[in-house]
């Protein structure tokens, strides 16, 4: 059985177990009650991976084979929106930056931008 972790780890698996369910057009609601378990636990990286015969049944549930689901693990690419690489980055930022940072984007938010 999985355990619920303390700290989020959204690793690809995760990503692409939700994606997959995307495509199959299930709600979290519908693939977690059709399977008997909390997807987005699984999903937003709170709880490991599933494994073997659980994995096989989010497999079932959304239409994708094992072999399948391994081989778009591996060639995996996530698709990052500008705002996401931004927010990844914010995180990073070394504190005495933040201060110009805020103006920066204070400028861009109240249009008056220098940089195009």
């Amino acid at each position: 059985m999985s355990r619920r972790i303390k700290n989020v780890i959204m690793s690809n698996e995760a990503k692409l177990l939700r994606r997959i369910r995307e495509k199959a057009v299930l709600s979290m609601r519908q693939a977690g009650e059709s399977m008997g378990t909390l997807v987005s636990q699984i999903e937003n990286g709170r709880e490991n991976i599933p494994e073997g015969p659980r994995l096989q049944r989010f497999l079932d549930c959304y239409g994708v084979g094992l072999s399948i689901f391994k081989k778009h693990v591996k060639e995996y690419r996530e698709d990052l929106t500008d705002k996401d690489v931004v927010e990844s980055l914010l995180v990073k930022i070394d504190l005495k930056y933040m201060a110009t940072l805020r103006v920066m984007v204070e400028h861009f938010v109240k249009g008056k931008c220098w940089i195009m």
